[in-house]
């Protein structure tokens, strides 16, 4: 068949006495490989359903392993559809099937059980309705999916657009044509360079010694190799002074390895693919290998000898009050993982020589940082770099530090050479070079009174911050923790600690994600101790004073239709064995607090009084260069399509925070609203003469008098402008196949208070994205790490899964809160990147429920079930705790 091209192939009809059954379990629903997939064919005697024979297929069990043949010849000459043939199969299968241990692919025992349940699921689809229990039929089908669908509710004022006007994205034709320019989009120079990094790959705690470039230069096309000795400034990344920066990390490793595959030196070549094969050709040499496992979790560190080093406690909260009604007492240790940005346009850098310096497009969230680590780095001015930033493609945190080590790395090469260096992450060496949100581990003691009203609670958390102590998150958990809650009662104790992985960093909703959560999972778990429903539980514990959350669930609960479709719930789980549903409410108080300082310069063209807005923010798909214009618009009087918004760049902005928090917008926009208010001051004596005047003939008018149209103003944390609390609240209903671990989620109703949203299209679109990205989080991204050596094995697309297209909620609701405003924000306004996040903690509760009502079914005692997280397929299976026994057809 060599050099041949197939095609067709023909295969023979099938038997009108076979019955064929296939499943494929994935661990999202769709374009995932297969966890295990199988095939069944049974060919029956005439007029019977007795087997004649049988074909049984594994994937995903072994590597030598296909047929299950042992099975597959004792059902010869027996009834297939009877509970004596059933068992007879299940046990045969559970002697033969013995599948490998593959990390990071799912533990071998649940794929072993999978496989065993997928046979039953094949003849409980194939079993005629007269032999089998009604209430066990619907396990033999697989979940079907609706056609997605969604819808979105809110106010909108007329009398102040194009302010609060329903708009798309300013950049949203250019992007979805592939017209939008991002970092790596800067023209093709002559006689460019490609670089990439050459990573230790190796146990922490090794030492470098030198490299062996022979094989990788023999490579045509490669043109130089960089180490730490060749940095002409500072190694490091993260300059000290900077704000909210504690400490140095090293563009390129000089001595210790900090964690597996952490940059050791830069390989330069005349192709982008050219410089990832040289990178791997380059071979490191080692003073010593560190032999001992590294610490890659919490568990690991407390174990340790290095505890007291690792380990550093950053704020406690004492209470202020106790309850004397103790009449039960709970415990618990909950453990939140990581999870990888996954960010469209991976870290990228392009950095090109100027007459004065260089010029640095980079994908990044931070102007400031970027602009003096390169500089430091290279011994230069600052006033010679010039960071610039059209868009980013993506970031969700992730940019905001880390993005200045390929920065600089890029630049070392520009220098050096005096050429234009492009500098690239593949996938895999952004997911193991860069850091990632935040682990969380908690340990709480919750007292109650017979109603599960708190009357002490102790919570000790730890967060993984990775190898560096920079980006710590635990102030943010520890304020979020508390939520809508009546805290007064509660001792918190956050804690920091350092493991050998890569410095993990800021992601969507940090700290407010894991706090919330925490705070919610211990509500759940009050509610089953006491067996009261679980709103009336949050309802009891809540804030009691200038709390909007009850009258906001209460709304929900309406709008959701929530109480009739808890009873359909009921009903639903009732007549189906192998089939779950639940439906669950949880609520959100999300604090937020401004940070700064903010630039904008708004600059009016006198020959047809158009605008120009440059500030210091970075857009990266959150809309920030809409809600600017638009608020530019509006404080001016004059149509949106007069306004544009240009590229970032640290000359025109130097000083500037990161673009981050939820609030870039809002003070992005208040630093327009006053450069534009200083404008409007300087045109009123020309309004005030020419009080018919049109925009165009006032501006002209200012022109021809000598007045200045350019006006800027920098935000900072001294103007007007207060925290506030975000409102939130969701309905979740989600079914689950018992027989495989695979959900989906069926409707999600949310409400979020947005205040005067300033942009209800691009609000809207926040909170989808902030709600499925949470979803993403806390059921299909699972990281896994090699415990020997701490490399990562969930490094690409085939490994790590974020939500697919089905994986969202088929019918998607969104609410924004009624006649609401914001006294303390911009505009009356209210930022919504991320709060939606944290409210997708609900479908754990969803998923434990559903759960639930099976053990139940199975005739477990009612205990509360440690469901791990994330919750995958394998998790959410294996929580389950099928038996044998537990599959029968009557």
């Amino acid at each position: 068949m060599k050099g041949k091209i197939i095609l067709n192939i023909l295969l023979p009809p099938i038997s009108k006495l076979c019955l064929v059954k296939t499943f494929k379990i994935m661990p999202r629903s769709q374009n995932a490989h297969a966890i295990v997939n199988v095939g069944f064919m049974f060919d029956f005697e005439i007029n019977s359903s007795i087997i004649k024979q049988v074909n049984i297929v594994y994937g995903g069990i072994a590597t030598n392993f296909v047929h299950a043949q042992k099975t597959e010849d004792i059902l010869v000459g027996k009834d297939l559809f009877t509970n004596e043939a059933l068992e007879i199969a299940l046990s045969t299968l559970s002697m033969e099937l013995n599948p490998d241990e593959s990390p990071p692919e799912p533990q071998a025992a649940f794929r072993k059980l999978l496989a065993i349940a997928l046979y039953y699921k094949a003849v409980l689809y194939l079993c005629p309705e007269n032999k089998i229990n009604p209430t066990l039929k619907s396990g033999g089908k697989t979940l079907k999916r609706i056609r997605s669908k969604g819808s979105q509710v809110f106010d909108t004022d007329k009398s102040v657009w194009p302010l609060n006007k329903p708009v798309p994205k300013l950049e949203a034709l250019a992007q979805c044509s592939g017209e939008a320019s991002f970092s790596n989009d800067f023209p093709r120079q002559v006689d460019e360079v490609f670089a990439s990094f050459v990573t230790a790959d190796v146990n922490p705690g090794s030492i470098l010694s030198d490299f062996d470039t022979t094989e990788a230069f023999k490579v045509p096309g490669v043109i130089a190799f960089y180490t730490a000795k060749d940095i002409p400034g500072e190694n490091s990344f993260l300059p000290s002074n900077i704000p909210i920066l504690s400490q140095n990390e090293e563009i390129l490793c000089s001595k210790e390895v900090k964690f597996y595959g952490q940059p050791a030196g830069i390989i330069v070549a005349d192709r982008q693919k050219t410089s990832y094969k040289a990178a791997s050709l380059v071979k490191v040499h080692y003073v010593s290998i560190n032999k001992n496992k590294p610490l890659l979790n919490i568990d690991d560190v407390l174990k340790s000898n290095e505890k007291e080093n690792r380990v550093k406690t950053d704020h406690i909260v004492e209470p202020t009050d106790k309850g004397n009604e103790v009449k039960s007492v709970l415990y618990g240790n909950i453990n939140f993982e990581t999870q990888y940005h996954y960010y469209l346009e991976p870290q990228t850098c392009v950095v090109t020589p100027t007459e004065d310096g260089l010029a640095v497009y980079s994908s990044t969230q931070w102007l400031d940082v970027t602009n003096v680590a390169v500089a430091q780095c290279l011994n230069i001015p600052v006033n010679s770099i010039n960071v610039i930033v059209r868009r980013v493609g993506g970031s969700y945190g992730g940019k905001i530090t880390r993005s200045s080590q390929i920065a600089c790395a890029a630049a070392i090469v520009s220098h050096l050479l005096g050429k234009t260096c492009r500098f690239v992450l593949s996938l895999k060496d952004n997911m193991k070079i860069v850091g990632k949100r935040i682990p969380t581990n908690c340990n709480f003691e919750v007292g109650i009174d017979n109603e599960g009203v708190i009357q002490y609670l102790k919570n000790k958390f730890y967060q993984d911050n990775g190898f560096s102590w920079n980006d710590t998150i635990t102030f943010l958990t520890q304020n979020h923790f508390r939520s809508c809650y009546d805290t007064r009662r509660w001792y918190i104790e956050a804690n920091s600690f350092i493991t050998d992985t890569p410095s993990n960093t800021w992601c969507r909703a940090p700290g407010s994600t894991e706090g919330i959560a925490m705070i919610e999972y211990i509500m759940e778990q009050i509610s089953h101790h006491t067996g009261k429903d679980p709103i009336d539980t949050r309802l009891l514990n809540m804030i009691k004073e200038n709390n909007p959350i009850p009258e906001l669930m209460e709304q929900l609960k309406v709008d959701s239709n929530y109480e009739s479709r808890l009873a359909d719930v009921k009903i639903f789980n009732k007549n189906n064995r192998w089939k779950k549903r639940a439906i669950k409410l949880m609520p959100m108080t999300y604090e937020i607090f401004y940070i700064g300082p903010y630039n904008a310069i708004v600059s009016i063209y006198h020959a047809d009084g158009s605008v120009v807005i440059i500030h210091g923010g970075i857009e990266m798909g959150q809309g920030l260069n809409t809600k600017a214009a638009q608020v530019c618009a509006y404080i001016l009087g004059i149509p949106l399509e007069k306004v544009s918004v240009k590229p970032s760049s640290s000359f025109t902005s130097p000083n500037v925070m990161t673009t981050g928090g939820s609030v870039g917008s809002e003070c992005i926009s208040f630093a327009v609203i006053k450069a534009c208010e200083i404008i409007l001051e300087r045109l009123q004596p020309i309004k005030e003469k020419n009080k018919n005047a049109s925009w165009n003939e006032i501006v002209q008018e200012a022109y021809l008098s000598g007045i200045c149209l350019q006006a800027s103003h920098t935000y900072s944390t001294s103007d007007p402008l207060a925290p506030y609390d975000i409102y939130g609240i969701v309905v979740l209903e989600l079914e689950l196949d018992i027989l495989t671990g695979n959900h989906d989620i069926l409707r999600v109703d949310l409400l979020e208070d947005t205040g005067r949203s300033l942009s209800p299209e691009i609000d809207i679109g926040q909170i989808e994205g902030a709600f499925v990205m949470g979803l993403g989080y806390w059921t299909s991204e699972k990281i896994v790490y090699d415990p020997a050596t701490g490399r990562i094995l969930t490094d690409r697309t085939w490994t790590y899964k974020p939500p697919g297209l089905k994986d969202i909620p088929a019918d998607f609701r969104i609410y924004f809160r009624r006649n609401s405003n914001n006294k303390h924000g911009v505009l009356q306004s209210k930022a919504t990147g991320e709060p939606a996040l944290c409210l997708a903690a609900v479908v754990t509760h969803a998923l434990r429920e559903a759960i639930r009502s099976a053990r139940l079914d199975a005739g477990y005692e009612d205990q509360w079930i440690n469901l791990g997280h994330p919750c995958t397929v394998e998790n959410i299976f294996m929580a389950i705790g099928h038996k044998l026994e537990h599959f029968k057809l009557t």
